[in-house]
Order: structure tokens, then C-alpha cells, then sequence
């Protein structure tokens, strides 16, 4: 078992990798676009715990891939758009913070 703020934030990254593992297994028969959109919803809220972790410690963003996401998880706000296209949204925005978590988690246990 984890201890420590590190040991918690690795957990809470692979909580992440569980629900986005969950969102893209539904995704498979597009069929079940609002429990797509809820899981992979949950994945970005155990990422952004890291990016949390990394704003407090001030670790930078050279490559501005939490700008990208940011536009990403923006798209995914937009209110007139369809179920499918949420979908795709939320599953793109969650694969984006599992990549930018999984960059900044060694940084921060380190």
C-alpha cells in the first residue's frame, strides 16, 4: 500500500488509467455515449490531482501540453454538441491528462 503524497498521487494516477481503460472499452460498441462521457470524466478528475501536485510545486510546461488539453477539455464543455461527439471529447481529453500525468508524475516523486 502507497503512503505519502507521492504514494497518493500514483495511486490516484492509476485510478485514472482504470476509468480511462473503462471509457475505452465502451467506446468499442458506441453505444453507451453519457457512460463514455461520466467514466472518462472520471479518469481527468485522478489526473488533474497530479497537475494539481505540479502547479503547487511550479513545474513547467515547456512542450504546452496542459494548454492543449485545456482546449481539449474546452471542446469537451461545448453545449450544443451531440452524445457521440462528447464521447470522443471526453475519451480524447482523458488521453491527453494520462499523458500529461504520466510526464509530470516522475518529476514530482521524484
Amino acid at each position: 500500500m502507497s503512503t505519502g503524497p507521492s504514494g497518493s498521487l500514483q495511486a490516484r494516477f492509476e485510478d485514472g488509467l482504470r476509468f480511462l481503460a473503462t471509457a475505452l472499452a465502451l467506446d468499442v460498441d458506441h453505444r453507451h455515449s453519457a457512460a463514455i462521457v461520466s467514466t472518462a470524466c472520471d479518469a481527468i478528475q485522478c489526473f488533474l490531482l497530479v497537475f494539481e501536485a505540479a502547479a503547487q510545486q511550479h513545474l513547467a510546461d515547456p512542450e504546452g501540453e496542459t494548454a492543449r488539453l485545456r482546449g481539449q477539455l474546452e471542446a469537451l464543455l461545448t453545449p450544443s454538441q451531440s452524445a457521440d461527439e462528447a464521447a470522443r471529447h471526453a475519451i480524447e481529453a482523458a488521453r491527453l491528462a494520462r499523458d500529461q500525468a504520466a510526464r509530470v508524475l516522475p518529476r514530482l516523486m521524484g
